[in-house]
């Protein structure tokens, strides 16, 4: 009875979600400030959620989602611009690039781990960036990519603020609805058990590879889908903006958030974006004080702001409630 009325609670929790999350433009009014903090902290929730994958499920520490964004964002760029495809199918078509590579990925992660397989990530990274800085024919390198269209999905063109909200607000509900899908499903259990004790887990017949394979190529396909409404919000791209540094930030991202969980992509993006826009005023103590901020979250919240949140439901009596979150 109790996990039933926890599932219930869960359930109407998620549905005041989604509702604030509808309302939240209406509250912001016709701010563009605002509105750009909001759909800046909604393109890296999904961002997030592709780590989370990678980290959460397989608890390998990955500093090459830029790559991943970066080859969305320029193959659904070329696509739409160059060979007019349409946007959602630009969209897709960059999104399933970045799961291709997500699969090439895949299989030197089936045979290392640790800090191994944070340098074959940064590897993949740093050559997509490289790649992209000097193939000027495609890319036209330092220059980038300037005047991207705004999406049009039919009689619908998304050309200001507000509207582009509610079409990554689209997505980012199916980034969360993928990941709860896959956390009930068979191939959820695999991964979390493989991060649990791979040796005994492929004792009990789970296959590292595909599990693996299947993890990267799904984290590629919502990073590549991102960098692609990233690059129709911001209307350019250039190789600088898909450095290391990105990558890092969606790994804060992910550990602050509380890696592993339904939520924790989503606080953990939106807690940081606004803590970087909170601390602009202090110009050169900026970063000093973002850092520190970090870090103290991670000494005094190891599991994230959700792992906060667990203890504290748990202490209020609501266990099934907490397992949803």
């Amino acid at each position: 009875m109790s996990m039933v009325a926890g599932k219930g609670k869960a359930a109407w929790a998620a549905a005041g979600c989604v509702a604030a999350a509808l309302v939240l433009p209406l509250v912001c009014g016709e701010s563009r400030y605002y509105m750009n903090v909001l759909n800046l902290a909604g393109i890296f929730t999904i961002l997030t959620y592709s780590l989370n994958l990678i980290h959460g499920y397989l608890g390998l520490i990955s500093i090459g989602q830029a790559g991943f964004f970066a080859l969305g964002a320029y193959i659904s760029t070329g696509l739409n611009m160059g060979l007019h495809l349409g946007y959602i199918p630009s969209l897709v078509a960059g999104g399933m690039a970045a799961a291709a590579a997500g699969v090439l990925i895949g299989f030197p992660a089936a045979r290392v781990g640790g800090h191994y397989f944070v340098l074959v990530s940064l590897g993949f990274g740093e050559i997509v960036r490289l790649i992209i800085l000097n193939w000027k024919q495609v890319t036209h390198g330092t220059n980038g990519i300037n005047g991207i269209p705004s999406p049009t999905i039919g009689p619908w063109v998304f050309a200001s603020r507000f509207s582009f909200y509610y079409l990554i607000l689209c997505f980012v509900v199916l980034a969360v609805l993928a990941t709860r899908s896959l956390r009930r499903s068979k191939y959820g259990r695999s991964m979390l058990a493989l991060k649990s004790a791979e040796l005994a887990a492929c004792v009990m017949g789970v296959n590292p590879l595909t599990n693996k394979v299947i993890n990267l190529a799904m984290a590629g396909f919502l990073a590549g889908t991102a960098g692609g409404l990233y690059a129709s919000y911001i209307g350019s791209i250039s190789p600088e903006v898909f450095s290391v540094d990105l990558s890092v930030d969606v790994l804060t991202m992910t550990v602050v958030g509380g890696s592993g969980t339904l939520a924790g992509p989503i606080i953990g993006a939106v807690f940081l974006v606004l803590l970087k826009e909170w601390l602009r005023f202090l110009r050169e103590f900026y970063m000093i004080l973002y850092g520190a901020g970090i870090v103290l979250v991670m000494i005094f919240m190891p599991y994230g702001i959700v792992g906060l949140a667990r203890r504290a439901l748990n202490r209020g009596g609501i266990p099934s409630f907490k397992s949803q979150i």
